[in-house]
């Protein structure tokens, strides 16, 4: 019997390697996965209307004091005070910073990408984690 040292390497590294490169490829498909997720909950979040922020929740509840429609005219003319609010496209924003509830009426701070300081907004305007469900409080 004639010894091949190189082909019995060759054969062992082929049935080592082939569960690893499958499992490798199976990671990979699944990380595709989550990347084509997370491009369509931007897409999604980049078509929806954008949201009232502010960095004081005191001028946001100013501000949205008149109503949703009336905090949009204030915000849209240049010329009015905007008490440092802004309306934030849904998809800058990453996640919630601090919640609160006065007056019976629930709010939270949305950390802004882009920015080091939250904006306060109502609660449940943010978009939902990619992934999991909304969650009603």
């Amino acid at each position: 019997m004639e010894r091949h040292p190189l082909r019995t390497a060759c054969a062992l590294l082929v049935l080592v390697a082939g569960p690893a490169a499958a499992a490798e490829g199976a990671r990979a498909k699944s990380g595709d996965r989550a990347a084509q997720e997370k491009a369509a909950h931007e897409k999604a979040a980049d078509k929806s209307p954008p949201v009232i922020g502010c960095p004081s929740l005191a001028n946001y509840r100013m501000l949205v004091r008149a109503g949703s429609a009336g905090a949009a005219a204030t915000l849209a003319d240049p010329k009015a005070d905007h008490l440092g609010c802004t309306a934030l496209p849904r998809g800058r924003i990453t996640g919630v910073a601090d919640h609160v509830v006065l007056g019976g009426q629930a709010y939270e701070c949305a950390a802004v990408q882009g920015t080091t300081a939250c904006h306060w907004m109502e609660a449940g305007t943010r978009p939902a984690p990619t992934g999991r469900p909304a969650v009603a409080r």
